[in-house]
């Protein structure tokens, strides 16, 4: 089975993005499947087995749901993923020059389950 981590986003996304970007997050945060016409990125992100888990994915032990808003401007995001890749470090380098806000705000957290506090995540 393995251990799941709890991962909570709440980001300002710059206006503008790139297409790519921009339809790489949709997916990510709306859609359930992967269109075919998707362009992948060249980051290690993508290299990640789960790099689809981010944002749509829950266990059985979290609260089974997820709710994902996402207008070119604001992200927010509450998903369950195994991080066994550091997928969610990967995502945040990944997503790090498309978030609209100073360096060290805080943009979220991740709570691995078997650990008795969540650990902040910062932009960098």
């Amino acid at each position: 089975m393995g251990m799941y981590t709890e991962l909570v986003l709440k980001i300002d996304i710059k206006r503008n993005l790139p297409d790519q970007v921009y339809k790489v997050l949709e997916y990510l945060f709306t859609e359930s499947d992967i269109p075919s016409e998707l362009d992948i990125p060249e980051h290690e992100f993508f290299k990640c087995t789960r790099w689809k888990d981010i944002g749509s994915s829950n266990s059985y032990y979290h609260i089974p749901k997820t709710f994902n808003y996402y207008d070119r401007e604001y992200l927010f995001s509450r998903s369950d993923l195994k991080n066994y890749e550091d997928e969610i470090d990967k995502f945040i380098d990944w997503i790090n020059p498309y978030i609209n806000c100073c360096e060290g705000k805080c943009i979220g957290w991740h709570w691995y389950e078997g650990s008795d506090s969540p650990t902040l995540i910062f932009k960098k």
